[in-house]
């Protein structure tokens, strides 16, 4: 199996300043929109790699050997790298172009239909061409609608902005720190991030590990 990207994701915050500001109650004007932007991201860059994919929209070409696919020995089902699937573009099989009433997807894979049937996939290779992806929180679906994609889950969303407000509570003090005390006034600690932590957040971490695109040697 091997991916190549056609078309490359444009959008990739996968929040916004406002959002970011409602849910940690951030004023209106600080810390400035420059630095809030920044550190969104740097939340969204991190997630990005953290789950080995892209979230926003991006068109991809996927080659498959069939013999080792979830359709070795006749199976229906097709099952692709990417997903959600907005839409199938193209699909070939043994380099022959098949019709768009020959295959479906139920966005995560391709099944081959035959008499508005699902059949097994036969053949050596198949390629396909698709577009996969969420709609970000910073795009807009349009009026009439531009895109089928769903919209960003609300829990990775919500990971990034626990991650936002991770940089913000470390901005401006010693990050070697562990705990503060002041006699009299009381004492504050903060989360430190162990050897076996890949987030600084513990909670987003825990979110986006349903995200997180498996590696196969």
């Amino acid at each position: 199996m091997s991916v190549s990207i056609i078309t490359p994701a444009t959008a990739k915050r996968l929040t916004t300043p406002a959002n970011v500001r409602g849910d940690l109650g951030l004023a209106a004007t600080a810390p400035p929109e420059a630095q809030l932007n920044r550190w969104i991201d740097q939340a969204s860059a991190r997630v990005a790699s953290y789950c080995r994919r892209q979230f926003g929209r991006e068109t991809v070409r996927e080659r498959i050997a069939l013999c080792l696919s979830s359709a070795a020995n006749g199976g229906a089902d097709l099952l692709l790298d990417r997903w959600p699937v907005v839409r199938i573009l193209g699909v070939t099989a043994d380099s022959v172009t098949l019709s768009p009433g020959t295959y479906e997807t139920d966005g995560r894979s391709v099944f081959l239909l035959q008499d508005g049937q699902q059949k097994g996939w036969s053949g050596r290779i198949a390629v396909v061409d698709y577009e996969a992806g969420w709609l970000l929180p910073s795009e807009s679906r349009g009026d009439p609608p531009i895109t089928t994609a769903p919209d960003l889950p609300a829990d990775v969303e919500a990971a990034v902005i626990k991650l936002v407000g991770a940089a913000i509570s470390a901005n401006g003090r010693d990050a070697l720190i562990k705990s503060e005390d002041v006699v009299g006034v009381g004492s504050t600690s903060w989360y430190v991030q162990g050897v076996t932590a890949a987030l600084p957040h513990p909670e987003a971490e825990a979110a986006l590990a349903g995200y997180r695109r498996l590696l196969f040697a």
